[in-house]
């Protein structure tokens, strides 16, 4: 039976990871998964970053699929709790057995919870949305905020 705190940061980390492979990040996140699984046999270390890779390849599929018929935007959200559930299966029974990679662990957690500030900058007319909009619209072109 695998520590709750233990699957608690695993689910965290699995988060970060699989949503690193949704958003374009998982070439920045893969180099943690190096690092978390350095302690482990040349075997882990490969299986890990060759899972990686080939979730990331396979979601990344899956979002142009759903991107180009609205109808697979269900089966990707089924993907990636599927592959969600997979990674935090994978890393709870790794740091269970390499104890001294739970800080690493819990640094993959911890960066999925940092917010980021961007900006984008869209010229023409019409309406552009792109992403999730939280904390309201400023608009810049002289209109008032909102």
């Amino acid at each position: 039976m695998l520590d709750p705190e233990l699957v608690s940061v695993a689910t965290g980390a699995a988060g970060t990871i699989v949503a690193s492979m949704l958003t374009g990040g998982a070439l920045a996140v893969r180099p943690r998964i190096a690092q978390l699984f350095r302690g482990g046999t040349q075997d882990e270390q490969a299986l890990a970053l060759n899972t990686h890779d080939n979730d990331a390849r396979t979601l990344s599929e899956w979002v142009h699929a759903a991107a180009s018929e609205p109808s697979a935007a269900s089966d990707l959200a089924r993907v990636q709790d599927q592959l969600t559930q997979e990674w935090v299966q994978r890393l709870a029974e790794y740091v269970d057995r390499h104890q001294e990679a739970r800080p690493d662990l819990a640094a993959i957690a911890s960066a999925g919870a940092v917010s980021s500030i961007e900006s984008q900058h869209n010229s023409g007319s019409g309406t552009f949305v792109n992403g999730t909009v939280t904390g309201g619209i400023h608009n810049t072109y002289g209109g008032s905020s909102q």
